[in-house]
């Protein structure tokens, strides 16, 4: 939890101070059950073990490939790790239940090697359709907007504050990559065709009943008084916020005061205080609450922040407005298509087992089956979704 200071800093809403990475899991990946059913091109062959020579007489096994997608090997070491980073998500996902992370973990780790193999099927035909040097650039652009979110000043910066929460910089570049390539591959071979089959009277009914979802925030136009202090200072901020004050109340133009009193090196000084626009979600509550209260020319009572007062008028306001369905019909139709995917995702990847060359190692020769087997059984026990 976040503690919340007893008066705002800004009138932007309050950062998260911590670095965020969005990445889908592995435990997400596999929950929603996408890439667990079986296809045909399976063969069935005796485990491979990579030896290193500890000596001339002496052989000692670092590893084994447990199976082999078109020539790719999956290895133990890889299921290993995948075993971890499921640990991991379900340490993060269910703190406080060690039984529920357990029986999840017994639930989802048979089906590991399925998922492992149906990555590297996903990777495979992104190399195909041309679209890695675009991933990868893509990659690049969101780690490094995700510093910029941060504050961080650059990579370096950035691969440190991952380390401290116990991330590698290629950790994070894997996990997007994975996602982007899912995106990119799933968009042409599966979106694309289910978006044309949207009509628009199926679009334009899902637009009428989720008119929240593209709703644009209101927003705000706003013009201040600043006048920053110090604790030696104090005293003479406020009286001169105060003066300040009394100026506007009695009339006086709100740019020439902005100019008089506000701090030489604020920006909006020179524009007479005026400020860029704030969305509705882009203030502080504190501020709102204030703003909420005013008709357009009216200024709030003098507020104290953290290291300055403040006087803001209200120049403008306007409400929230929804996007016409015009503008939205191209979105809308992908959302639809979206909700509909994860069963021609499921045969997708069917699809592409059964022209893929899969060899499974003797112990495993019935992973595909069983998490078949299990996805189907899930699928029929879960309520079914309305499109």
């Amino acid at each position: 939890m976040r503690w919340a200071p007893s008066r705002p800093k800004s009138l932007a809403a309050w950062g998260r101070g911590v670095l965020r990475v969005k990445v889908i899991t592995r435990w997400q990946r596999l929950s929603a059950g996408l890439g667990l059913v079986a296809g045909a091109g399976l063969l069935v062959v005796s485990t491979t073990r990579v030896p290193i020579l500890a000596s001339a007489q002496e052989a000692v096994v670092i590893d084994e490939t447990l199976a082999s997608v078109n020539k790719e090997l999956i290895t133990r070491s890889m299921l290993r790790r995948a075993e971890n980073a499921l640990r991991r998500d379900l340490q993060e996902q269910f703190p406080d239940n060690p039984a529920k992370r357990d029986e999840v973990f017994a639930r989802l780790q048979p089906r590991l090697l399925v998922s492992l193999i149906d990555e590297r099927l996903i990777a495979q035909r992104a190399e195909e359709i041309g679209v890695m040097p675009e991933i990868e650039a893509q990659i690049n652009a969101t780690i490094l907007e995700l510093c910029k979110q941060n504050n961080l000043e650059n990579l370096d910066a950035c691969r440190a504050a991952m380390e401290r929460q116990g991330l590698t910089m290629e950790d994070i570049r894997s996990s997007y990559r994975g996602q982007f390539m899912r995106q990119a591959v799933y968009g042409q071979d599966v979106y694309s065709a289910l978006v044309e089959q949207v009509t628009n009277r199926e679009a334009e009914e899902y637009y009428r009943s989720h008119a929240a979802d593209f709703t644009e925030p209101g927003e705000f136009e706003i013009s201040e008084i600043h006048i920053a202090f110090t604790p030696e200072t104090l005293a003479a901020a406020e009286a001169r916020a105060r003066q300040a004050y009394r100026e506007v109340k009695a009339g006086k133009p709100f740019a020439e005061v902005a100019q008089a009193f506000s701090d030489e090196k604020r920006a909006s000084r020179a524009a007479g205080g005026k400020l860029p626009p704030y969305k509705d979600n882009q203030l502080a509550e504190e501020f709102k609450a204030e703003l909420e209260k005013l008709k357009p020319g009216e200024v709030t009572p003098i507020l104290k922040l953290e290291k300055a007062y403040q006087i803001l008028r209200l120049d403008a306001r306007r409400p929230p407005s929804v996007k016409p369905f015009s503008e939205v019909r191209d979105v809308v139709k992908r959302i639809i298509a979206q909700q509909r995917a994860d069963a021609k995702i499921k045969a997708y990847l069917r699809e592409l087992r059964a022209k893929a060359l899969i060899r499974l190692a003797d112990p495993y020769r019935n992973a595909i089956i069983e998490a078949e087997k299990a996805e189907d059984a899930e699928a029929a026990a879960a309520p079914r979704k309305d499109s």
